[in-house]
């Protein structure tokens, strides 16, 4: 048993590591400013590399980047779309 835990343990590992491979790979992607407003983004300052909001796409392979406050109006949009779908939904019951 102890076999078969250290070859899954292996396994994982070996996965997690080649994840990390492709999202670093990703990082040559990552633009130089917001999607939506154009705003400058340093990738040396740690305070905007922990604010700002990467969003990577499978199919096409792309990594597009937004500002906090680009990001809080988009999420802000996405929940008020939610809250009129599910009012919508109520309203055909």
């Amino acid at each position: 048993m102890g076999k078969l835990k250290r070859s899954l343990q292996r396994k994982a590992e070996k996965e997690a590591k080649e994840e990390l491979a492709k999202k670093v790979g990703l990082f040559d992607k990552l633009g130089d400013n917001c999607l939506v407003c154009d705003k400058t983004f340093d990738k040396k300052d740690k305070e905007m590399v922990k604010s700002w909001s990467v969003v990577v796409r499978k199919h096409p392979e792309t990594v597009n980047l937004y500002c906090p406050e680009c990001w809080e109006r988009a999420m802000d949009l996405v929940t008020n779309i939610k809250e009129d779908l599910n009012e919508r939904k109520k309203e055909q019951k």
